[in-house]
């Protein structure tokens, strides 16, 4: 059972680190994700942006020789306690990859895919609202509602990407993590899926992993600056980019380095 929330954090991460062997790829992170926002996180290539977007939803389990020390709570419960299940954790928390992974199905059957691996056989009813209800989240469903039963694999990469993003949002996820979602969109691409995190935000708490400081700007409610596995800099977005408190932050946000 999920505990009942008692504060405004949703996510919570205290001393927390991760290693992959002797290699240590975040260290000491303590983080308060706050419910119902976006956080945005930026930092250059191979900063830990993208090993701490996994680690909320234990991805980083897969990779041999992997552990952790220190807290990262969901609801004030430690996901990596022993006896947390992970397959319970990820039906709460989705992902959304850079690179768009739509099924080999039709943009119907993409929705529905993981519903129906829950356990229960939805009414064929209950599938087709959820399905307009996830397209419309995602901002998709009035550009395929009238070829719902063609393949997701013909869509543009745009559409794709907001196929996979409806997809999760099928799951009735609580918290959606985004690693580099629009890096390879077209601008009116990138704004509709921005357009989208913007409204979801109302019901679930968003992580964004982006290069695109100029995005974080836009869309964050909150900004995190990682640099060589640490946490550099975090606080509200336009604080961070306008009056940033580490000369390293500044650099970063100005264009020095990154």
């Amino acid at each position: 059972m999920t505990p009942t929330p008692t504060t405004d954090i949703k996510i919570d991460a205290r001393s927390f680190s991760l290693f992959f062997g002797k290699a240590i790829a975040l260290r000491e992170i303590s983080l308060p994700i706050r419910r119902n926002s976006i956080l945005g996180i930026i930092g250059p290539s191979g900063s830990g942006k993208t090993s701490f977007l996994r680690a909320i939803n234990r991805l980083n389990d897969l990779t041999p020789e992997c552990h952790i020390e220190g807290v990262l709570a969901i609801d004030g419960e430690d996901i990596y306690h022993p006896h947390f299940d992970p397959v319970a954790l990820r039906k709460r928390v989705g992902m959304v990859f850079a690179l768009p992974i739509p099924l080999p199905l039709s943009i119907y059957e993409n929705v529905v895919y993981g519903p129906r691996l829950g356990g229960r056989r939805p009414l064929r009813t209950e599938l087709d609202e959820l399905v307009e209800n996830s397209l419309r989240a995602a901002f998709l469903w009035d550009e395929v509602k009238d070829r719902l039963h063609t393949s997701g694999l013909r869509l543009s990469g745009g559409q794709q990407q907001r196929l996979c993003l409806a997809r999760v949002l099928a799951m009735r996820a609580e918290v959606i993590l985004l690693d580099e979602p629009c890096s390879g969109l077209d601008p009116i691409s990138t704004a509709k899926i921005e357009e989208a995190l913007t409204a979801l935000a109302a019901r679930h708490t968003i992580v964004l992993v982006t290069n695109n400081t100029k995005q974080a700007a836009r869309v964050a409610d909150e900004t995190a600056f990682f640099l060589m596995g640490e946490l550099v800099e975090h606080g509200p977005t336009r604080q961070l980019f306008t009056v940033p408190r580490d000369t390293r932050t500044n650099d970063y946000v100005t264009g020095r380095f990154g």
